[in-house]
């Protein structure tokens, strides 16, 4: 039995002009007549599927989640190198197969709240990582971390800009080379990483 694509197509629409009005306005002038003009569907199409402009908000988070979940290796026997190396290619990839809807995400006046969802859930899985293959302490893997996300996040939203700039395989080789120069050395269970 074949699924119909077409709520799928017409939430996707609303989510795109939501991110583009975003780049020009804040949340609280947009109105739900002009982002439905934008998305080219009607008010009542619109309350088929939102309740109000928050509500797209948090299922563009949730897209970001699911973006992560999807991406992450859920086998946690693996290393913590095998599994940034998935992780970053599996980023990469999906965000190449929707670059507009991404890059929309990343260049939105929103971008921050839209991510920071995304943020916790990687700084879980990596602080996961490090507890159980370094003897960091908790200072050093504090900031090892968020050098980490920061790197992460930050290349991924400026590739997504601009995904003309290099290829996704070439994106990914780098984020892996980057994050595995960075955290090699703590990987020998080496409590100052030299």
């Amino acid at each position: 039995m074949r699924t119909d694509s077409r709520p799928i197509k017409t939430k996707k629409s609303i989510k795109q002009a939501l991110l583009i009005l975003l780049k020009e306005k804040d949340m609280s002038s947009i109105t739900i007549s002009e982002l439905a003009v934008a998305a080219s569907v009607s008010r009542k199409t619109f309350y088929l599927h939102y309740k109000d402009i928050s509500d797209i908000l948090d299922e563009i988070k949730c897209d970001l989640l699911s973006l992560f979940n999807e991406s992450v290796m859920k086998e946690r026997r693996v290393g913590f190198r095998v599994r940034m190396l998935n992780f970053i290619n599996n980023i990469v990839q999906r965000v190449n197969a929707d670059e507009k809807y991404y890059a929309l995400m990343a260049s939105s006046n929103y971008a921050k709240i839209i991510f920071d969802p995304l943020e916790d859930k990687l700084k879980e899985e990596l602080i996961f990582a490090l507890d159980t293959e370094t003897k960091l302490d908790a200072e050093r893997k504090e900031c090892l971390v968020d050098f980490l996300i920061g790197g992460i996040i930050n290349s991924v939203l400026k590739w997504a800009k601009n995904p003309d700039g290099i290829s996704t395989e070439a994106e990914s080789n780098i984020l892996f080379e980057i994050i595995n120069n960075n955290v090699s050395c703590y990987l020998n269970n080496d409590i100052n990483g030299y």
